[in-house]
């Protein structure tokens, strides 16, 4: 069994924070990542910016053009993926976002998925924004950003804003409020965002990076913003086991005909 990359978090933690996630739209979990994997993740994902940092993007905005970036987390290290099927956050995800209907898979098990996984350092400011696409009111986000703090944050260096509670406003964002609220956080921190929350970035002022993993995870049924399945190597893939794969999405794949199978929700058996 794999050593979780997370501090533990308890039946009782994982409740606390559901219930801030679901009042607040937001929720700061202190020093959730153990110290030595911190150390590993930002060595790691410094080496593949600069790998990759002269790759002209197609699709980028230029709201985008002074951040530091690295795409597609999952394709690059199995660590990523260790990270993103991590016990301790199973635990909080599988109460937020998995399908109680599902069937395919047993009640324990996750269901959801991950929908996009990248890293960023902060450059210009970045307006408010929700990443559900389409605001909504109701108990039942559809998706949930996970950000794993790598480098301190603060409001000189490309902090995370949100406005509190604007996850229950079911409207876009109003991008001028007064109502605000930078998330100053440490490395190793974990901040978790509805994403119907109102939030954005203020401006990196200062010449220093401030790296952080942004993984978003929704229910199985949304369309994933890259295609894990064909685009992770197979020499990583034919190391993670059915539950990281069923994470990636291998369990809602649509079918290629009506004749390969005509439900798109799976369970392990498809990997046999």
């Amino acid at each position: 069994m794999k050593r979780s990359l997370l501090n533990n978090i308890n039946n009782k933690k994982s409740i606390s924070i559901i219930n801030k996630i679901k009042s607040d739209g937001y929720y700061l979990l202190k020093n959730g990542i153990k110290q030595e994997n911190v150390k590993k993740l930002l060595r790691i994902t410094k080496s593949l910016h600069e790998d990759n940092k002269k790759i002209n993007y197609k699709g980028r905005p230029d709201r985008d053009s002074k951040d530091l970036r690295v795409y597609n987390l999952p394709k690059k290290n199995k660590l990523y993926i260790n990270l993103i099927s991590d016990l301790n956050l199973e635990i909080i995800l599988k109460k937020l976002l998995n399908d109680k209907y599902y069937r395919w898979l047993p009640d324990n098990l996750p269901n959801y998925i991950l929908n996009s996984f990248n890293a960023r350092s902060s450059g210009y400011e970045l307006d408010l924004h929700i990443d559900s696409v389409v605001p909504f009111k109701g108990n039942y986000p559809i998706s949930i950003i996970v950000l794993f703090v790598l480098e301190k944050m603060g409001s000189e260096n490309g902090a995370t804003v949100v406005v509190p509670h604007s996850h229950k406003s079911g409207t876009y964002t109003k991008r001028k409020t007064n109502k605000k609220k930078t998330i100053s956080a440490k490395s190793g921190d974990i901040l978790f965002l509805d994403t119907r929350t109102w939030h954005g970035t203020t401006e990196n002022k200062t010449e220093n990076s401030r790296w952080l993993l942004n993984a978003v995870f929704s229910l199985w049924s949304l369309k994933q913003q890259v295609d894990f399945q064909n685009s992770i190597p197979q020499k990583i893939l034919k190391n993670c086991s059915k539950k990281q794969k069923q994470i990636l999405g291998f369990c809602s794949i649509p079918p290629k005909s009506e004749r390969d199978r005509i439900n798109i929700k799976c369970g392990y058996e498809i990997f046999k």
